[in-house]
């Protein structure tokens, strides 16, 4: 049965204008493009019909949190190499990889009306905040990450699949972050046990596809090779002509990782949310 969470026209209308507001003002203070903002304001719009103000609040925390946390010491990520491209200004991609699953799961919530679909939703949020802030918390990191494959290797800052002390903090405070604020916001309601089990569930999925994407990235994800200037890059094409591929799949770039990150915090945390209501 299709349920909406906005009960009224005053409040669609409000929704709305809030989402295209707050659209605006990120392609204007340059947190996002304007291809990034359409699709993040419908994946925005998307959670406001599932689950109102409450889950467009997550959706927000979310984005600008991440957001400032890119552009905090830019420019000193920007001399290890590892800044986001464009000044911190996200794109589709970058709003797709980290906004497809949460707006899917919202999508599922209002045609079906489970509980799996809410859990699913924070943790696919979840998920996305803590890797986006352990990789730019990381980079203030004062020493040289590991290698989460191999704990004993150091390896250069931004190095995919690079861990660090400050970085996986960081990771478990979002994670916990979402977490709480479902219970907060009542996202998570019912007895104790479901509460109990929601809020674990949402906690270890993303905290543990946060260390998923690290290992993604330092095995599968794709690393390629400038034929001009011999600097290593995501990229396809750089300077005009195509890279090389030298490491990993050539296709799987931080976006694609990403998404399947976010895609395993949410099934994860289904099957633990299941779990846990099972036995309590």
């Amino acid at each position: 049965m299709t349920v909406l969470a906005v009960s009224n026209v005053q409040e669609l209308l409000a929704g709305t204008l809030l989402i295209l507001g707050l659209a605006i003002l990120a392609i204007r203070s340059k947190a996002i493009d304007i291809s990034g903002a359409i699709l993040g304001a419908i994946i925005c719009f998307a959670a406001f019909l599932a689950g109102g103000f409450e889950w467009l609040l997550v959706m927000i925390t979310f984005f600008v949190i991440s957001s400032l946390f890119t552009r905090y010491r830019y420019d000193y990520k920007k001399k290890l190499g590892s800044a986001q491209e464009k000044g911190g200004v996200r794109s589709w991609p970058n709003t797709l990889a980290n906004g497809l699953v949460a707006g899917l799961a919202s999508i599922a919530e209002i045609v079906s009306h489970q509980d799996i679909f809410i859990i699913a939703f924070l943790a696919a949020v979840a998920g996305a905040m803590s890797d986006t802030i352990a990789t730019e918390v990381g980079l203030l990191n004062g020493s040289k990450p590991r290698l989460i494959m191999n704990l004993k290797k150091f390896v250069e800052p931004g190095t995919s699949g690079g861990v660090s002390l400050l970085g996986e903090l960081a990771g478990v405070a979002c994670a916990l972050g979402i977490s709480l604020l479902g219970i907060v916001l009542k996202i998570i309601n019912g007895t104790f046990g479901i509460i109990l089990s929601g809020f674990l569930a949402v906690f270890l999925g993303a905290l543990i596809a946060t260390n998923f994407d690290s290992l993604l990235g330092g095995t599968i994800q794709g690393v390629n090779r400038c034929q001009v200037c011999d600097e290593e890059t995501e990229s396809l094409v750089h300077h005009g002509r195509p890279t090389l591929s030298f490491k990993g799949v050539r296709f799987l770039d931080n976006n694609a990782i990403n998404l399947i990150a976010t895609i395993a915090a949410a099934l994860l945390s289904i099957v633990l949310f299941l779990v846990f209501v099972s036995i309590s």
